[in-house]
């Protein structure tokens, strides 16, 4: 009798450590953020480097990231100008390789990671391609996605760094 309390405590105790009594809503988790993004862009052809310190919350289900490089044409900083930008890289090309395209983990701890970006040819199936950057400044965006963010709640879940960085072109 005594084993079979043993084995039924011991069963019980498992469940309960296994399986979360409660789980944070999105709206109990504490907002993203981007500490900085590195001051320079390192190209090198097709890809390129950019790095950055952020945090978010939620573990990595649901989470994405997304960073766009932009150099030249009438405004890089402009919505919707990639397709003006005489250069354009993004994180999208995760998309090929996983249905949730860049992901990213949400722990509650600061990272500091370096991403890779990649130049941005035939968007959508249009006739543009992306020229390779060169040294000079260009327009770097860096946002943040974490796992309560949905089209439905933003900017709820959302954290961003946009500025103006310096391309090291090494092509």
């Amino acid at each position: 009798m005594r084993l079979v309390r043993l084995a039924a405590a011991a069963a019980f105790a498992l469940a309960t450590t296994a399986i979360p009594v409660t789980s944070a809503t999105a709206a109990e988790l504490p907002a993203p953020e981007v500490a900085w993004v590195g001051s320079h862009v390192v190209a090198n052809g097709s890809d390129a480097y950019i790095q950055a310190k952020y945090r978010c919350y939620g573990g990595e289900t649901g989470t994405h990231l997304w960073a766009s490089i932009k150099q030249g044409g009438e405004d890089p900083t402009a919505d919707g100008s990639g397709m003006k930008s005489t250069a354009w890289y993004d994180t999208n090309y995760q998309y090929a390789n996983d249905p949730a395209g860049q992901t990213i983990g949400c722990d509650g701890h600061w990272h500091v990671q370096r991403f890779t970006v990649k130049l941005v040819d035939h968007p959508f199936g249009t006739d543009y391609v992306s020229q390779t950057l060169q040294n000079g400044p260009a327009w770097v965006q860096f946002c943040v996605f974490d796992s309560s963010a949905t089209d439905d709640n933003f900017p709820q879940g959302f954290a961003y760094s946009y500025s103006w960085k310096s391309v090291i072109a090494q092509h």
